[in-house]
């Protein structure tokens, strides 16, 4: 006879299996982008998809990360500039993992979340330096 013990310990088994096997099923973060990409609000998705569980203005996962739009969280990190955000996407940055933990994402998808994330009036203004650092490269 199995023991009472035994049914909870595989009940919790199969429960996990299930829901780890399914969300696996249903996470295809390449063909998400490949779907979005080119279109007008690409960097905005890629966002909402990948990075506003700590980005939001009232994160899911609050962990310190600058939130969407906040001028006050972002006004110190935009001195460094597109390139340095850039780097630290690459690369990770404090709790963010390395490319914000999109790892299908291109430089230029990275690229365009981080500005769609960014105040206006910071985009824009990094948009100018985007375009001075490639015309000096």
């Amino acid at each position: 006879m199995v023991s009472l013990h035994y049914k909870l310990i595989m009940i919790v088994l199969c429960g996990w299996f299930t829901t780890t096997f399914s969300c696996a099923e249903s996470h295809h973060p390449q063909a998400f982008l490949n779907s979005i990409k080119g279109s007008k609000n690409e960097g905005e998705q890629i966002v909402e998809h990948f990075c506003s569980n700590c980005h939001a203005v009232k994160p899911l996962i609050p962990l310190g990360a600058p939130g969407m739009k906040q001028k006050a969280d972002w006004e110190a990190r935009i001195k460094g500039g597109l390139k340095q955000l850039v780097e630290h996407t690459e690369n990770g940055f404090n709790a963010m993992p390395p490319r914000g933990g999109c790892f299908e994402c291109t430089d230029k998808q990275l690229t365009l979340a981080i500005l769609a994330m960014l105040p206006d009036e910071f985009a824009k203004e990094l948009l100018i330096d985007r375009k001075v650092y490639k015309k000096n490269k």
